[in-house]
């Protein structure tokens, strides 16, 4: 463990500026923005914007990096050392020069063509996560894992034994069998079906934290996201002036906000601009989740659960308290590593969002201990069901799910 003195990072780096309340948000949100561009994957990043560069630039830095006195905090070892973070997205290009040096470790199932935007996207991504130069956690191990999206083909070898590989739910639960403590999500995803809540659900029972993009179509679109689900981080996006983004998405599911942009990625659909601007929330995802693992980092003995209680905690909003468009309020970087999370109870605050979500905090606590009975092949490979329901035995052709009736740890608490 890294031992780390008090730094105040906010004081110029996150300003606290007046908040965003409700009426000019509904106003700024409904504003017109530039146009969707070619990386605009899903939830992905808006109005690329060709930069002055050559395909063989190094990019050196980001705006954000100074907004957010990220060099203050490298100076204080605060660099995501020990943490492993997953990125669900496209291919990662690790040959790009601004990942050099950097600790990516490839984990895909299976591997679409991934078209120009995608690579693009996801390279993008995973540099605002751990580029040496400017990511936010550089010392963090990234795994990443490939998504299919609208703009990529298959060969067929993402489905198999009839499952998807690339989905997803399943792509969540192998980050979470790979030991990653936070995943980050810059895609869009209405999937409300059984096998995603079941990932969620076991995500928030072993305490790995998603951080999800909101969207970038100016509209509630908590219904289309990750950030509907219980437990999920939910991102929309903010300018540097700390005013709502009027380019991002908003809905019950926000939890936080970040940075939108603009930053300098490069074009992978053009040979003649290698390198343009872009925003969204696609970009204040990845800054979440690198603040997350920082956090995670000097509070290694905290649960997943009392580093959320301080991100709701210590949001900018007057009082933190929440609304749909910056959730709890910006991030606070310099509260996150410096507000002792053991103050808090080890309880998850995002699990009962307003409006309702799923899992439970019932359904999470019986997928933890096993109870629930396996119906369909909607579990990932390590859940084992430990209930006393004998009937399950008969119902055993429906999914591949191992019984061992009788042991769940819940028939030995006291």
């Amino acid at each position: 463990m890294v031992t780390l003195n008090h730094v105040d990072l906010n004081h110029g780096g996150v300003p606290r500026l007046p908040r965003v309340c409700v009426g000019w948000a509904g106003r700024a949100a409904r504003a017109l923005t530039t146009g969707l561009s070619a990386l605009a994957l899903a939830v992905g990043a808006l109005a690329v914007v060709p930069a002055p560069a050559h395909a063989e630039d190094v990019i050196t830095t980001q705006e954000y990096f100074s907004y957010y006195h990220l060099d203050t905090a490298r100076a204080k070892g605060y660099t995501g050392k020990g943490v492993t973070i997953a990125l669900i997205d496209g291919t990662v290009d690790t040959s790009a020069p601004e990942l050099k040096g950097a600790n990516i470790i490839d984990k895909s199932t299976c591997v679409p063509n991934s078209s120009p935007e995608a690579k693009g996207h996801a390279t993008a991504m995973a540099s605002l996560l751990v580029a040496p130069n400017y990511g936010v956690a550089p010392d963090a191990t990234l795994l990443t894992y490939h998504s299919s999206s609208t703009t990529d083909s298959s060969d067929g070898n993402c489905f198999t034994g009839g499952k998807v590989l690339d989905s997803t739910s399943a792509l969540i639960n192998r980050a979470i069998d790979d030991g990653a403590q936070i995943i980050s999500y810059s895609r869009g995803s209405d999937d409300h079906e059984d096998e995603m809540k079941w990932a969620i659900a076991r995500a928030m029972d072993q305490g790995v934290i998603v951080a999800a993009a909101v969207g970038n179509n100016r509209t509630d679109e908590n219904e289309d996201g990750l950030q509907w689900w219980s437990g999920v981080v939910g991102v929309s996006a903010i300018t540097a002036d700390g005013a709502f983004a009027d380019y991002s998405s908003w809905g019950n599911g926000v939890t936080t906000a970040a940075l939108g942009g603009p930053v300098t990625v490069r074009d992978y659909t053009s040979t003649g601009q290698p390198q343009a601007q872009t925003q969204g929330t696609s970009v204040s995802t990845p800054l979440v989740a690198g603040m997350l693992a920082l956090a995670r980092q000097k509070w290694p003995d905290a649960t997943a659960n009392q580093i959320l209680q301080v991100l709701t905690h210590t949001g900018l909003n007057p009082n933190h308290e929440w609304n749909k468009y910056t959730g709890y309020g910006a991030i606070s970087i310099s509260d996150l590593v410096n507000t002792d999370p053991s103050q808090y109870p080890d309880e998850n605050p995002l699990a009962q969002k307003q409006g309702g979500s799923a899992p439970t905090a019932q359904e999470v606590q019986d997928y933890g201990d096993g109870l629930i009975a396996p119906t369909s092949d909607a579990f990932s490979d390590s859940y084992t069901y430990r209930g006393a329901d004998e009937s399950v035995l008969h119902q055993s052709g429906k999914s591949s799910v191992p019984i061992h009736l009788g042991t769940s740890p819940r028939y030995h608490r006291k």
